[in-house]
């Protein structure tokens, strides 16, 4: 029987960074994935200037970049007729984003960990756990479902929101929480690149458009859930809809010129609930999505499955190698994201909103205070103190009951 100091399970942004971060530091990893790379999966794409600086300092940047042209952008939203725009304070030198398509973004992280000395297995998903998990039968290894066995130290799973290895612990979804909206994206040419990744809000519907590499674009039309019912053709034909009655977003012109070169994703509303599972046990830890979910409006996924990744690998490979702080440390980064990820999820109440969307459009200290949270160098209540709010929301209308 094969044996590893790890096996970690799921092979794109949390996994394949922890293949990195151990085997850096000499541990001998396999990564499995039931997926073979380059390919898709639902994503919101955008990488903030803290993960920007991640990626550099992994080698995952200078690689992707040397096989794509991968523009920066600034980030706009356009909140209730409100324009909030600029850059980023700047992480490590970086103070813009980026939002490759994920294919290109997850193979350059695989073959980075390639590089650094993990082995990879694609392909060929994992189907149980040697092991249960408990204090007195930890986990031990992976079964395939060629029926190969591999032992290991640490199984680590970063399968996503449907695991199978946290089914196969019996993990449960806690503390869940949901939005309103779905959403449909597709991959266009022929759009020209203004500078921005732009949100638009409005009271009932929402979009974004930005440059993602090599002169293609994304466009995002999110709507009530119903936006992503029916047929292939219906989808599209809601798709196009919702896009033509956003000038704001994608001008009418532009949008009839420019060419869509790939199918419609579809991500339902239900694709995009939140949770909380128990994140460590006996030979065992799950990371990303996996782990936690954030509702993606805010688009905070990848930067946690990175600094999940590196918490991991540094906290085990020390002298005292331990995850016993895991769960706080997770739960506290969360802390204020996940709700405010939510409320970002939800259809803006002109009421409330308003108010909002007028002061961090007026206040270039609260824009600036705005898109650094995305960057987590502030916490939402950062930007949402108590004399901001009694300032910005003095004529609001109480909320309804």
């Amino acid at each position: 029987m094969e044996e590893k100091d790890a096996v970690i399970v799921g092979a794109r942004c949390a996994g394949s960074t922890l293949a990195i971060a151990l085997a850096e530091r000499g541990w001998d990893v396999l990564v499995v994935d039931r997926d073979t790379f380059p390919s898709e999966t639902v994503s919101t794409h955008f990488v903030y200037p803290n993960t920007v600086a991640r990626f550099a300092q992994l080698g995952v940047l200078d690689r992707l970049r040397a096989r794509h042209e991968v523009p920066g952008v600034d980030y706009r939203v356009l909140g209730l007729g409100h324009e909030i725009a600029g850059g980023f304070t700047p992480i490590e030198g970086f103070d813009k984003c980026i939002g490759p398509r994920r294919s290109l973004l997850d193979k350059a992280i695989v073959d980075a960990a390639l590089d650094a000395g993990a082995q990879g297995r694609f392909g060929e998903p994992v189907v149980d756990l040697i092991g249960a998990g408990t204090e007195n039968d930890p986990v031990a290894g992976v079964v395939l479902e060629n029926g190969d066995r591999v032992k290991a130290k640490w199984v680590f799973g970063a399968d996503g929101r449907g695991s199978t290895v946290a089914g196969r612990l019996g993990l449960r979804k806690e503390r869940p929480q949901r939005g309103e909206i779905a959403f449909l994206f597709g991959y266009w040419k022929g759009i020209p690149d203004n500078g921005y990744m732009t949100l638009l809000a409005r009271e009932d519907a929402l979009g974004n458009r930005w440059a993602i590499e090599d002169g293609l674009h994304i466009l995002i039309a999110a709507g009530p859930p119903d936006l992503t019912r029916g047929t292939r053709e219906e989808r599209r034909r809601k798709y196009l809809e919702t896009l033509g009655r956003e000038p704001e977003l994608i001008e009418p012109e532009i949008l009839e010129r420019a060419e869509l070169v790939t199918d419609i994703t579809v991500a339902p509303e239900s694709l995009m609930r939140g949770f909380f599972r128990k994140p460590a046990g006996p030979g065992w830890a799950l990371l990303g999505d996996a782990c936690h979910f954030k509702h993606p409006s805010t688009a905070q996924g990848i930067n946690d499955a990175v600094e999940q990744a590196l918490y991991i690998a540094e906290r085990l490979s020390g002298a005292d190698a331990s995850l016993d702080g895991y769960e706080a440390w997770r739960d506290a980064r969360a802390a204020e994201h996940y709700d405010w990820s939510f409320a970002w999820g939800r259809f803006p109440r002109p009421e409330r909103a308003g108010p909002l969307f007028t002061a961090w459009a007026s206040e270039p200290d609260a824009g600036q205070d705005l898109r650094d949270i995305l960057s987590r160098r502030l916490e939402p209540s950062d930007l949402m103190s108590r004399e901001r709010i009694a300032r910005w929301l003095a004529d609001a209308p109480a909320p309804s009951a």
